[in-house]
């Protein structure tokens, strides 16, 4: 069968046409490892419908501290001035309009394609890594000293203006089994523990543990090997996860914008109010999806060294794909026809059809 993947991320950057965002997909490893794996679950892949969402660039708004507080004569704050503290209803509301105003800021598809010498090359890429992985283990095993066999890498401390979450270990400012900076998890889990208990498959390399080891080898030591993840995820990635488990739901129920915005995982709630008003952007932006084949696949192949054909003895690849859909539906998703995305954000489909006009981008 003829497919697309359908990848979807979230970001606080420029996601306009000819961004480094859309630059770097073009070296993306994941859908070049996608795509031979679409190809063993017996699909035809021609290519990836990728989805950007762009985060809000707003905080809650705080009530001006009494001392600072100028009126005008008629006894009324001046512009920017509070008197109480902004409410979650008020500032998802202010996120919408944001939205609202300027919708291809925060909503960009593209067609990513990738073509067979790019995908060997990428299969080159992911064959090394499995191999310096390999010795690094081999190694560990035959008690070299582990943190010898897992160097630091400080270009890597500090990653979109946010500390690793590993520094201050690395640092010897805390330890690695603190139970309460800590906690023992599986070594893979954005998989599920179902048929094969794929979470917790060391032999198993997915796109998230090969990305870890090449940004900073003790970081995967860290995460990978002794399986401590931290107990506090920072705001920039919990969006992220709460907003993919909102569009996962969005999917499998054909558009059911309410469904979606249970599914969001957040329970802060000014945080929530900003994922709600992303999501229901993105209804109003692209409609109901179309097409669906799957959602949320997870698959299990044999890591192929490209130049010989044979297959790993240590290795299989993994991972989870956000969605498939059918090659007919391509041209719906590109240009799609907007529709209401529920009760109460008929201001917001208004504005998003007025600014953009009905049609894709």
């Amino acid at each position: 069968m003829k497919v697309y993947l359908w990848e979807t991320k979230t970001s606080s950057e420029d996601i306009s046409s000819g961004s480094s965002f859309w630059k770097r997909t073009i070296l993306d490893p994941q859908l070049s490892l996608y795509i031979p794996a679409l190809q063993s679950m017996g699909h035809d892949p021609h290519g990836c419908i990728y989805d950007a969402l762009r985060k809000p660039a707003l905080d809650p708004k705080k009530a001006t501290p009494t001392e600072k507080r100028e009126y005008t004569k008629a006894g009324k704050l001046y512009k920017n001035q509070r008197e109480t503290d902004e409410t979650p209803a008020e500032f998802h509301q202010r996120c919408l309009d944001a939205i609202a105003e300027k919708p291809d800021r925060y909503y960009a598809r593209g067609i990513v394609v990738r073509l067979e010498e790019e995908v060997l090359e990428a299969a080159a890429d992911v064959w090394n890594t499995a191999a310096q992985m390999r010795e690094a283990r081999r190694q560990l095993l035959h008690g070299k000293r582990r943190l010898q066999v897992y160097p630091r890498n400080p270009d890597s401390c500090m990653s979109w203006s946010r500390e690793c979450d590993y520094l201050n270990v690395c640092a010897k400012m805390a330890a690695i089994d603190d139970p309460l900076l800590f906690q023992h998890e599986p070594e893979h889990v954005e998989l599920d523990e179902g048929e094969g208990n794929l979470s917790d498959d060391l032999s198993l390399l997915t796109q998230s543990s090969m990305r870890c080891y090449r940004s900073c080898q003790r970081k995967f030591y860290y995460r990978y090997v002794l399986r401590q993840r931290p107990l506090k995820k920072a705001e920039t990635l919990s969006t992220g996860d709460s907003i993919h488990k909102a569009l996962e739901m969005y999917r499998k129920t054909s558009g059911d914008l309410d469904a979606a915005k249970r599914a969001l995982k957040t329970e802060d709630p000014f945080v929530r109010a900003k994922e709600e008003a992303m999501v229901v952007g993105y209804a109003a932006r692209w409609g109901a999806p179309a097409g669906i084949v799957a959602v949320e696949s997870q698959f299990r192949v044999p890591l192929i060294n490209p130049e010989t054909g044979a297959a790993s003895r240590t290795f299989a690849l993994g991972g989870r794909v956000d969605a498939i859909v059918a090659v007919e539906a391509v041209g719906e998703l590109m240009n799609p026809t907007l529709q209401v995305p529920g009760a109460g954000e008929e201001n917001l489909e208004a504005q998003l059809e007025a600014s953009i006009g009905g049609t894709g981008g």
